[in-house]
């Protein structure tokens, strides 16, 4: 085999390697979208709800209410980006969307013990 041939096969099988990551990479972010569609779809539905909670409640617990909403408007806002991104990047914005639903816990939590007491 001579150095074209082997350039040539190398160049081949980077190709093909380059076609199997691209291959990957369009899998993930397929298996990904549903989630992240379902998910979006779970926070305008807790959108809603908060929102109807924070007119009916006393001024704390609207005041937290309203805080969760905050968080929650974040959450929407990265997942919309998340929708048009890469699979990794997707990944990465999915990560952030995991930190922003925390925060929405940690304050509807917060609203509920505080309106208890």
């Amino acid at each position: 085999m001579d150095f074209n041939d082997a350039m040539e096969r190398a160049l081949a099988q980077a190709r093909e390697l380059q076609r199997q990551v691209a291959d990957a990479t369009a899998s993930a972010a397929e298996q990904l979208k549903p989630h992240l569609e379902k998910s979006m779809e779970s926070a305008r539905d807790l959108q809603k709800t908060l929102s109807k909670h924070a007119e009916e409640s006393s001024e704390i617990a609207a005041a937290q209410t309203k805080n969760a909403m905050a968080h929650l408007s974040d959450f929407m806002k990265i997942g919309g980006e998340a929708m048009r991104e890469s699979a990794e990047q997707s990944r990465e914005t999915a990560l952030k969307m995991v930190e922003e639903s925390r925060k929405v816990v940690e304050s509807m939590s917060a609203a509920f013990t505080r309106r208890s007491d």
